[in-house]
């Protein structure tokens, strides 16, 4: 009898056969969890394609009427996960802890929705990215509506980057001046 109460004595022989699973990706590198946190994407990397995705192909660069901070796919996959991790214990634990209380994780089901909405419509690419961009616009005003950190801090603008900060030689060495 195999792990599971229901299954038959031949199912591990036949699962024990079966070739193993490739490794999952490493966050640093899926481009899932780039889509779901663009300010955490590097600014040198592209997102490979992926069959989650609301878009295969980016528009040209010639559309000046997209904010570039803003993305314009969405991850199916990567919202699903947000809100089911909002939902789980883990998140319920971060809320208590960085909050002191629940909150609401709506906002995390209905982004997954609207992908869900938005990757299988018959629109063309081109109104999937304006309708994705939209989404992603109409949540960065809200944030910016009510208090946020840009009330303390300033945000980077392209070219500004920090370039090298944890790499041997930067800091270490004004400490050593210093004693």
């Amino acid at each position: 009898m195999g792990w599971w109460p229901f299954s038959k004595p031949g199912d591990d022989a036949a699962q024990s056969q079966s070739p193993p699973s490739p490794p999952l990706a490493s966050a640093p590198h899926d481009a899932d969890f780039y889509a779901a946190h663009p300010h955490l994407s590097p600014p040198t990397s592209t997102p490979s394609a992926s069959p989650s995705t609301v878009s295969e192909t980016p528009t040209p660069a010639t559309n000046e009427d997209f904010d570039p901070s803003l993305p314009r796919t969405m991850s199916c996959r990567a919202a699903f996960d947000s809100a089911f991790y909002c939902a789980s214990l883990g998140g319920h634990f971060n809320d208590l802890y960085r909050y002191g209380q629940l909150r609401s994780c709506s906002d995390h089901w209905a982004d997954f929705w609207f992908c869900m909405r938005t990757n299988n419509s018959y629109n063309g690419s081109d109104v999937k990215q304006r309708m994705v961009y939209e989404r992603y616009r109409e949540k960065e005003l809200k944030v910016l509506s009510g208090p946020n950190s840009e009330e303390v801090w300033v945000r980077r603008k392209p070219g500004e980057e920090v370039r090298g900060a944890f790499t041997a030689g930067t800091g270490i060495e004004g400490e050593e001046q210093r004693r």
